[in-house]
């Protein structure tokens, strides 16, 4: 079944791929949420989660995203079922560029969820949201993350560091992929 975007109105957007449903994130998602993070393999290698992660943090979370709608926040579900396996979306900044965020939780690691869901979203980006670029980071030790930045055609800017709120000042990695790079590579291997 071939990717799509179905718009039922600006609040009801899912984007649809092969396995994957990316939704918008309802209170009834905050126990799904918060039994995820309760996972501190995954809250470290993030920057904006806390730890330990509890309901009130969920619940927190999903009244800052509604609070928020220049950004596009998407549950990754999966399709086939509907259960919520992580997050992922793109904060907006000035100059049309967005900074990219998501996780998945570890039982679904290792499956290519996270790449289907960032080239999904990265798309959506640039087509519906009209970016110019994304940026992305992630820490030093997370060569999961790493691979799937540079699997979605991501370039490498530089060494940082970054402040997270589980794991401290951390070292970083920085990318980032502009709408003509973006279009030179985006038929994904479809």
């Amino acid at each position: 079944m071939r990717d799509e975007l179905i718009c039922a109105g600006d609040d009801d957007e899912e984007l649809r791929t092969r396995r994957l449903a990316l939704r918008t994130p309802t209170v009834a998602d905050a126990p799904v949420i918060a039994r995820h993070l309760s996972d501190y393999d995954v809250v470290s290698m993030l920057s904006r989660v806390p730890w330990p992660y509890e309901m009130e943090d969920a619940e927190d979370f999903l009244r800052e995203i509604a609070s928020r709608p220049e950004n596009a926040i998407f549950a990754i579900t999966l399709r086939e079922t509907g259960d919520l396996i992580g997050i992922c979306g793109l904060h907006r900044a000035q100059n049309g560029r967005a900074e990219l965020g998501y996780w998945l939780a570890q039982d679904f690691w290792g499956a290519g969820y996270g790449t289907e869901a960032v080239q999904k979203l990265i798309d959506y980006g640039f087509e519906i949201l009209k970016l110019g670029r994304i940026d992305v980071s992630c820490r030093v030790v997370n060569d999961a993350s790493r691979h799937l930045i540079r699997k979605c055609g991501f370039a490498f800017v530089g060494p940082g560091m970054i402040e997270s709120l589980a794991s401290g000042r951390v070292a970083s990695e920085h990318y980032m992929l502009d709408k003509c790079s973006w279009r030179s590579i985006r038929m994904w291997g479809r």
